[in-house]
C-alpha cells in the first residue's frame, strides 16, 4: 500500500489499515507503529509461526514488505527508539546520547524538545515529573528565565536517563505489584513484577492538589498508576 504525499489525514489512515489487517493479532504476538511491524514470541518455534501468520496476512491483502528492510530471527532489535531483547527495554544509545549532549535551552522551542525527548522516555526514570517540573515551569507564558533549579533539573534528567533500569518484559501468567508514593509537590509510582521495574509513573501536582493530605496524594498516585 502506497499513500499519496501530502494527504493531512495519511498518517491516521495508514495506521487504521494497518490494525485494522493484523487486529486479531496485536498484543498478542504482533505490535504496529505504521509501517513498523515487530513480532515477538517465545521460543524459536512460535515466532516461525507467528511469522508466517503476519507474512500470509500480508499476501492475502495485497500487501508488500521490502525485504531489505526486514529482520528475521533476531534475538535484539530497536524499535521506535528502544533496544528490545530478552532482558528487557532499554533506551536507544542513540538518544541517550542526544539527551546527554543538548545544550542548555535558551527559548521555549528548544525546552520543549529537550522535554519531548526526555518525556517520551520518562517511563523508565522515578519521579520524571518531579524531577523535571522547574523545567515545565518556564513553559509557562512569559516565564522563562534559566535559573539555577532549571539548571539543576536538566543535569539530573540527564543523569536519570543515563542511568535508567532496564525494564523487564511483563509476563501476564504472574501477579503485578505497585507501589506509590507521593511527597512534596509529586506523586509516583512503579509496575513491578518480582521486584523489578516494568514501567514508573510520575506526575507533578498541581497547585489546586498541594493541599491534599499524604493519604490522599498516595490514593491519587494509585488511581492515576491503575
Amino acid at each position: 500500500m502506497v499513500m499519496p504525499f501530502g494527504l493531512t489525514n495519511a498518517p491516521a489512515t495508514f495506521q487504521s489499515a494497518m490494525n485494522q489487517l493484523l487486529q486479531p493479532y496485536l498484543r498478542r504476538f504482533v505490535l504496529v507503529f505504521f509501517d513498523d511491524i515487530l513480532v515477538y514470541s517465545r521460543t524459536w518455534e512460535e515466532h516461525l509461526e507467528h511469522v508466517e501468520t503476519v507474512l500470509r496476512e500480508l499476501v492475502a491483502h495485497h500487501w508488500v514488505a521490502n525485504r531489505k528492510k526486514c529482520e528475521f530471527g533476531r534475538t535484539q532489535i530497536g524499535y521506535l527508539g528502544h533496544r528490545i531483547s530478552e532482558k528487557g527495554v532499554e533506551m536507544d544509545e542513540d538518544k541517550v546520547r542526544a539527551v546527554l549532549e543538548w545544550e542548555k535551552p535558551k527559548t521555549v522551542k528548544a525546552l520543549r524538545g529537550f522535554l519531548g525527548l526526555t518525556g517520551y522516555y520518562r517511563r523508565f526514570v522515578k519521579d520524571y515529573g518531579k524531577i523535571a517540573r522547574p523545567l515545565t515551569d518556564l513553559l509557562k507564558k512569559g516565564s522563562f528565565v534559566w535559573t539555577e533549579q532549571a539548571e539543576e533539573a536538566m543535569l539530573k534528567l540527564k543523569k536519570a536517563i543515563t542511568t535508567a533500569p532496564v525494564l523487564i518484559l511483563p509476563d501476564f501468567n504472574q501477579p503485578f505489584h505497585i507501589e506509590c508514593d507521593a511527597s512534596g509537590r509529586g506523586i509516583g509510582a512503579v509496575l513491578m513484577q518480582g521486584k523489578q521495574p516494568i514501567a514508573f509513573f510520575s506526575k507533578a501536582l498541581s497547585d489546586g492538589s498541594l493541599g491534599k493530605s499524604i493519604y490522599e496524594k498516595e490514593l491519587m498516585a494509585l488511581v492515576l498508576a491503575i
